[in-house]
């Protein structure tokens, strides 16, 4: 594989089911792709701009209330948002924070997965585990593909 890409998974395993991005991040790591850099947090951070720096192609994956059934894929763009806080950023704001710091930021896309159920010590529904296993199968399509921007593009638009 020609592309490095850094998926950035986050959430809070601990809150049913916002656990959608630490629990894509361990499925991409346990399938130890070449090129293929993984993280998980909590939350995004300033931080995650230096691993955009050094990327290709950037995933963010999340769990999202209003994300389509069973998931969403979407483009992400640098957005300079006035209300701007290291404490809770988007995808767009990390992506201004490399553009920043490092110059331009890799095409990049957010890999949302529809979730109901947010509330602390909660287990994470069995709706909620059938659409993580979709958005695993197109999570592991992209990032074993010849071409993932191009295979991101296509389900982005579809």
């Amino acid at each position: 594989m020609s592309c490095t890409i850094v998926v950035i998974g986050y959430g809070n395993p601990g809150r049913g089911d916002d656990a959608a991005g630490p629990l894509l991040a361990e499925k991409a790591e346990q399938w130890n792709v070449p090129g293929v850099r993984v993280v998980s947090d909590y939350q995004l951070n300033v931080e995650h701009a230096a691993d955009l720096a050094e990327s290709e192609l950037a995933l963010f994956i999340d769990a999202a209330l209003d994300a389509a059934e069973p998931w969403e894929l979407r483009p992400v763009q640098p957005l300079n948002l006035n209300d701007f806080t290291t404490h809770a950023m988007l995808p767009e704001t990390v992506m201004e924070t490399c553009r920043k710091v490092y110059g331009s930021p890799p095409p990049a896309f957010v890999l949302a997965v529809r979730g109901e159920n947010f509330e602390l010590g909660a287990e994470p529904s069995a709706a909620f585990q059938r659409r993580i296993d979709s958005a695993a199968r197109l999570l592991e399509e992209i990032l074993r593909a010849e071409n993932p921007a191009a295979v991101c593009t296509v389900h982005a638009a579809g």
